[in-house]
């Protein structure tokens, strides 16, 4: 029976060695502790582990047959960023278990080792990681964002994306993103400021596109005191609230014209005048702005002004939708569940491999916010430890448990009889509106229209 005091049996740990003894021997007591141990003898092995999932702590032994430790610290690097690695080591190679230490790798074991010493510096590395995933959380409103991570995803576009950030880390130039809605523009942004030199600042997110156009200078620059009927105190606006930090200018396209000539002289001169104020304000802000929108389009239509264009776009990060990078669904899908589970206070423990297919196969119009309301749904409704494929596929008044399978139809066709009976549900609760069944289904109206011409679905026949 598991101690009071163990760490969570959700965070994993990855052994490397090729001494068999000493792998089963540390997954035997890794495994008594409470951790979710998986092992390599190799780093061609190890590198296939990384590649699926991610893991709390690396233990490796920093000679492999096929490598040294400073190709495997570089691997996990690469794969996993963060994660914290310890070393085993012979005698002769402890300078260059030493060296690794320096690199980043949290600390190195001497062979032989006493097991009891190498558990506590297991726990205290991932109470560490722990530690810093919970200081880095992304705030609440995030609907894209995985909380508890410094990761952005698996695919080449985003570790570009996380280099660029690295390289601009100290560099206050205005950033303008570029994405379909939902990809995550705002958790990138929120990237950016953490790795930046103003991570201590505060972070202030502005969605141009939800305030009144009459509203938006009062909210963006401040209100005098007196300067309108009714107006008593001073009303900082949100480029004085960002100093030290970042203000994030989302749906940057839809400020009005006669805003942009204000928003431009700002940006320009660095300093702000509250609305019938008199002195100005010095700023000490960087700037990144984000649209759904063609820019540039709008520029030769005359709809943005091509000045504030250009002072925006000196740095263009272009974020692409989840359909381009579908590496990155079963990373974020996990990250989601993992959120789930503590915001319900259910031991949810991951995906089942059928429902991780499931969501590899899918299209997610609606992008990253799509991905996360569908594992929201899901884990609400799943009644094991584990989302099932079925949690995926069905509406609350069928998912409690599987489709009865028939024996005749292959698993394929199972599962489209199940999506089908699914939407014609859906559809039948909600007396046909498409928004309302596409919102009972976690899908966006494209998805729902597309599935039912392929199921041959009419909605004038629903009953």
């Amino acid at each position: 029976m598991p101690r009071d005091d163990q760490i969570s049996p959700a965070a994993t740990v990855l052994v490397i060695d090729d001494d068999e003894i000493m792998r089963i021997s540390l997954q035997d007591r890794l495994q008594m502790e409470g951790f979710e141990t998986f092992t390599a003898s190799d780093i061609a092995s190890a590198r296939k582990l990384l590649a699926k999932q991610d893991f709390d702590l690396v233990v490796t032994d920093i000679r492999l047959p096929d490598g040294d430790g400073r190709a495997l610290f570089e691997e996990v690097c690469r794969y996993t960023p963060g994660a914290p690695v310890i070393l085993m080591t012979a005698y002769i190679s402890v300078q260059d278990a030493v060296a690794l230490t320096k690199a980043g790798a949290v600390d190195y074991l001497t062979k032989p080792f006493d097991l009891d010493e190498f558990v506590v510096k297991a726990r205290r590395a991932i109470e560490r990681l722990h530690d810093l995933r919970a200081a880095s959380k992304t705030a609440p409103g995030d609907a894209e964002a995985p909380a508890g991570t410094n990761i952005l995803g698996r695919s080449a576009a985003l570790r570009r994306i996380e280099k660029i950030a690295v390289r601009i880390h100290n560099v206050d130039s205005p950033i303008l993103l570029s994405g379909e809605s939902g990809v995550g523009k705002k958790v990138v942004a929120r990237f950016i400021h953490r790795n930046s030199a103003r991570a201590s600042g505060p972070f202030v997110a502005v969605n141009c596109a939800a305030l009144p156009s009459g509203l938006i200078e009062a909210e963006l620059f401040g209100v005098a005191a007196g300067a309108t009927p009714g107006t008593e105190g001073t009303r900082i606006g949100r480029f004085e609230q960002a100093q030290g930090g970042t203000i994030f200018l989302d749906e940057i396209a839809e400020i009005p014209a006669d805003s942009q000539v204000r928003l431009l002289r700002v940006l320009q001169e660095r300093e702000v005048t509250r609305l019938g104020g008199a002195r100005p304000i010095s700023l000490n802000v960087r700037v990144i702005s984000a649209t759904q929108r063609d820019l540039e389009q709008a520029v030769s239509e005359g709809r943005f002004r091509s000045d504030l264009y250009w002072r925006l776009n000196v740095i263009h990060i272009s974020v692409p939708p989840l359909r381009k990078r579908p590496e990155d669904i079963l990373f974020l899908a996990r990250q989601f569940v993992a959120e789930q589970a503590a915001l319900l206070g259910r031991p949810i423990l991951g995906i089942s491999a059928a429902a991780e297919a499931r969501l590899s196969q899918m299209e997610f119009p609606g992008n990253v916010r799509e991905l996360r309301n569908l594992i929201e749904r899901a884990a609400a409704l799943a009644t094991g430890q584990r989302i099932q494929e079925y949690d995926l596929l069905l509406d609350d008044s069928l998912a409690t448990e599987p489709v009865p399978a028939d024996a005749n139809q292959d698993l394929k066709s199972q599962v489209e009889s199940a999506e089908r009976a699914a939407i014609v549900h859906a559809l039948e609760e909600s007396d046909g509106a498409i928004q309302s069944a596409a919102g009972m289904l976690g899908v966006s109206r494209k998805t729902l229209w597309e599935k039912m011409r392929r199921y041959a679905i009419v909605r004038d026949e629903i009953a």
